[in-house]
């Protein structure tokens, strides 16, 4: 009897061992299978590292931008096409963390929960691993190319369907031809960020459309203020310089003249706690996802700024950051009536944009003062920018020329979108080191931009 229960005991005990052992595997299984599967060392799916068979990445219009075939990976025929998406394609190490190849790597491979990367059936499971980007790849280029060797990045997104046309940033390389990064280590200088998503930059004067829609809000007579800017003012005791003398300025010449004296004077009129809350309407001290890429966060801390600080922030300087994605669909918040669109890199079918759309809007600015800063961001580009060096545009837009301190040259920065109805893009460019605004990253937004009306409208 004694024999018989402690045989019965042993049984139980490796039953209860089988079955946590099953709950454990099971556990781990939903949580980690697809990092197990995605292992280079998998000699199902790798060849020396690289996958036998996977999806294709298409762009918008069906071009082949990557595809694997037995551990050989082909990419877009097109140097520039090539270098341009890198980023957005991931290199062939796998060192770009938000590139496709890494970010939506399972499904490439084929993978899901139910059968794993087992192929019952062969064309079909390499059907549904495909993925079709919302990027143009010849606009890219066009952006690759403006950007002509220079730090930055661009980005161009429709303000009415949150999909993006162009992601570019820059060092790049073409990644069927990496180059040797340790032999030139200051011209591929942090090469492997994507700073369109993993980026912040001082943002400058692009900030001035935060502090002022604080003002069109919070201050009543905004409209009746008229500044004097001698080229400079003067906060408790500290200097808040502008580069020029505007003399006598209302609140749209302030604008549209960037005027640092205005802007120093109209955040401080707006008050701290005002701004802290415009910025974070804004998207500031938050990031978005992007089909599971989360963002750099921009940030904006005035809760505690002194009088000087607060003032240098109202005109996009103190601490402030901004990251290049979500300073552009701010941009297109303004165009959309005050409505800010989730941006998208995957193209969804008809099913899932039903879905999505109502789940992707957000309201960050009341319609009628996203109208007001759209009007005044129009007069920036007729009265300041020169109309015609963007003509058949219809563009709204603030430059932005951000100082880093020391002997560098300040950022470029020009984003804003197009007042049409036929081609609603919002866009960002920034340069790094550039210089002025306008003068620089101004004529590659015009390009970019250009090019995309041609595409799309034929015009």
């Amino acid at each position: 009897m004694k024999l018989l229960t402690r045989r019965a005991l042993v049984i139980m005990v490796l039953a209860l061992a089988v079955i946590s052992g099953l709950l454990i595997f099971t556990v781990r299984y939903l949580g980690e299978a697809s990092r197990w599967v995605q292992h280079s060392a998998n000699r199902h799916l790798y060849t020396n590292g690289q996958l036998k068979a996977a999806g294709t990445i298409y762009d918008r219009n069906g071009e082949v931008l990557m595809q694997t075939v037995d551990g050989t990976v082909h990419y877009h025929e097109n140097q520039a096409v090539r270098a341009a998406l890198m980023h957005a394609v991931g290199d062939p190490n796998g060192n770009v963390v938000t590139g496709a190849r890494v970010v939506w790597g399972k499904r490439l491979a084929g993978w899901n929960l139910l059968q794993g990367a087992y192929r019952f059936n062969q064309r079909l499971n390499h059907f549904s691993s495909d993925i079709k980007m919302t990027l143009d790849a010849e606009l890219c280029a066009v952006a690759y190319n403006a950007l002509n060797g220079r730090k930055g990045a661009v980005g161009v997104y429709n303000y009415k369907t949150g999909e993006i046309l162009c992601m570019v940033s820059t060092p790049t390389f073409d990644p069927r031809h990496p180059p040797d990064i340790d032999k030139e280590p200051e011209r591929y200088e942090g090469v492997y960020i994507n700073r369109f998503l993993s980026a912040a930059y001082t943002p400058g004067s692009v900030f001035k459309l935060v502090t002022a829609a604080a003002a069109i809000d919070n201050l009543e007579n905004i409209d009746s203020l008229v500044f004097q800017c001698s080229g400079r003012t003067v906060i408790d005791g500290e200097v808040v310089n502008c580069p020029t003398a505007h003399g006598k300025v209302g609140f749209e010449k302030a604008l549209a003249k960037s005027c640092n004296v205005a802007f120093a004077q109209i955040a401080l009129a707006v008050g701290a706690d005002a701004l802290q809350t415009y910025a974070d309407k804004a998207g500031f001290n938050s990031c978005l996802e992007v089909n599971g890429i989360k963002t750099r966060v921009g940030q904006v801390d005035v809760k505690d700024a002194r009088r000087p600080d607060l003032a240098w922030a109202g005109i996009g300087q103190y601490k402030n950051t901004a990251n290049p994605l979500n300073f552009m669909v701010y941009m297109g918040a303004i165009a959309n009536d005050g409505v800010r669109i989730e941006p998208k890199l995957i193209k969804d079918s008809l099913f899932l944009r039903l879905v999505r759309s109502a789940a992707s809007k957000e309201r960050v600015l009341s319609p009628e003062t996203a109208m007001r800063l759209g009007s005044m961001m129009r007069n920036n580009v007729i009265s300041s920018y020169g109309e015609g060096q963007y003509r058949g545009l219809e563009l709204c837009a603030k430059s932005g020329t951000a100082e880093v301190g020391g002997n560098r040259m300040p950022h470029a920065w020009f984003a804003g979108y197009m007042e049409r109805e036929d081609c609603p893009l919002a866009f960002v460019v920034v340069v790094e080191n550039g210089g002025g605004g306008s003068r620089v990253a101004g004529p590659v937004a015009q390009k970019v931009l250009q090019a995309a009306l041609n595409r799309y409208t034929g015009e």
